[in-house]
């Protein structure tokens, strides 16, 4: 049983599964905050996905919206041959959940008082709904994205080992995924840059060993914990 979960949770399949229920949150609440409080709502990672789709000239509200879904239609395509022997076990479910509050918790401790989360704001139900969205999108960008893109360049334009790529990719990634938190207001730390980026090593190694439902839910219960901490 132990060997099943381990295998079947990390596939796309369950990760889809899993973080479906995030996504639609997180989707509603933008949606239901719009004419009032959306600039505070959305997350970073999310408005940079917006920037770039409007920067070549489409829609960035709907398009955005829909990557999430694009990516794992993708990728469900790719592994079809692999669906007869994925079956749906309500308690991988939890078990995934537990699993991934536990690797939040480790990395709550591992931050200490510098934190991932940006743009607190005094409502409650707005840091709930940010810190859903950056448990989707930071993790879609800077782990399967990212991690991908680098993966194939390095190889392609390097020609390094497996290893030596994969490597040299979630440095790279978790580098640009600390640099990222300071796009905003926040003053520049070489510690808090340090800390982030070993932060990112840390969730880049839990989306490569556990897939991406895992990390998004790591990422997820991570920033809930700092708005239980900070309110």
């Amino acid at each position: 049983m132990i060997k099943d979960y381990f295998s079947q949770s990390k596939s796309p399949y369950y990760s889809f599964l899993i973080t479906l229920p995030l996504f639609l949150i997180y989707e509603l609440g933008i949606f239901f905050f719009f004419n009032s409080e959306i600039s505070y709502v959305k997350n970073g990672a999310d408005v940079l996905i917006e920037k770039f789709i409007s920067g070549i000239g489409l829609n960035a509200y709907y398009v955005s919206t829909s990557i999430f879904f694009l990516v794992f239609i993708y990728i469900a395509y790719r592994q079809r041959s692999s669906y007869k022997s994925y079956k749906i076990h309500g308690r991988y479910f939890s078990f995934m959940f537990l699993e991934s509050i536990l690797y939040a918790l480790f990395l709550l401790f591992l931050m200490k008082n510098i934190y991932l989360m940006e743009g607190l704001t005094s409502n409650i139900i707005f840091n709930f709904i940010l810190s859903i969205g950056a448990g989707i999108y930071e993790e879609l960008i800077f782990r399967v994205l990212m991690i991908f893109i680098l993966t194939k360049a390095l190889s392609f334009i390097f020609k390094f080992s497996k290893i030596i790529v994969l490597s040299l990719s979630v440095m790279i990634s978790s580098f640009l995924f600390s640099a990222f938190h300071f796009l905003g207001v926040e003053i520049y730390t070489f510690d808090a840059l340090l800390i982030r980026s070993l932060a990112g090593i840390y969730l880049s190694l839990i989306y490569i060993y556990r897939g991406f439902g895992i990390v998004a839910l790591t990422h997820a219960f991570y920033d809930l914990f700092v708005i239980f901490r900070l309110t």
